[in-house]
């Protein structure tokens, strides 16, 4: 199924957007989650609770753990699914320790997302790990002079030919554009916020009323 996710800790975004777009799976990053969380009172948890309520259980909602060890990933992401109810699962990022973790988590029956994906070499090593889905940083790629979409096309070639049944996500995009290589790529998931969603669903006649 193609996930449409929406990044974005600010919950009049998420009530706008989904009321207008086909929006099926939202997501936190930590850089956004700080900045739409400064200057209020709600904490990281508390919105968490406040956005489930207003998505529903049954809709995918991915969080990132912040700790540096597997150990303490395992430790966060067991409250996270303790705290937010319903189809939550936690994001993991892509190095040692992380690997270590996912293995873990799934025992626990905990879903776990690998993040900050940057080849093919890391995407095979957490779909073995258990990961039920690999997050390509396109934009990052792009920025260090690699080919983001070409990596997400061979992350998804690689997963067909030796029948890995692990969900590709095309992260960090910038543009429309950007959404509609990924998709053609093999994505299965693109990371999207309220701004892309406006501009994907109205460039085709060059004006924006928003």
């Amino acid at each position: 199924m193609l996930e449409f996710c929406l990044v974005t800790f600010d919950i009049d975004e998420i009530r706008e957007a989904s009321t207008l777009f086909p929006v099926n799976c939202y997501a936190d990053n930590p850089s956004v989650a700080a900045k739409d969380l400064a200057g209020g009172q709600a904490t990281f948890l508390s919105r968490s609770r406040e956005i489930r309520s207003a998505i529903g259980d049954e809709m995918p909602f991915y969080l990132e753990v912040l700790g540096d060890t597997c150990e303490e990933m395992v430790e966060d992401a067991r409250r996270i699914v303790s705290e937010i109810s319903g189809n939550t699962l936690v994001k993991i990022p892509a190095c040692p320790e992380g690997y270590k973790a996912i293995p873990e988590l799934k025992n626990l029956g905990i879903r776990a997302s690998c993040t900050a994906v940057f080849d093919v070499n890391q995407a095979l090593l957490a779909a073995a790990a258990g990961a039920v889905c690999v997050a390509v940083y396109v934009s990052r790629l792009d920025k260090c002079g690699g080919d983001g979409i070409g990596v997400v096309r061979a992350i998804r070639q690689a997963f067909d030919k030796h029948g890995i049944d692990c969900m590709v996500c095309a992260a960090s995009l910038k543009t429309p554009g950007d959404v509609e290589r990924a998709l053609m790529s093999g994505a299965q998931n693109v990371t999207v916020d309220l701004a892309m969603l406006k501009s994907m669903a109205c460039q085709e006649r060059g004006v924006c009323n928003a």
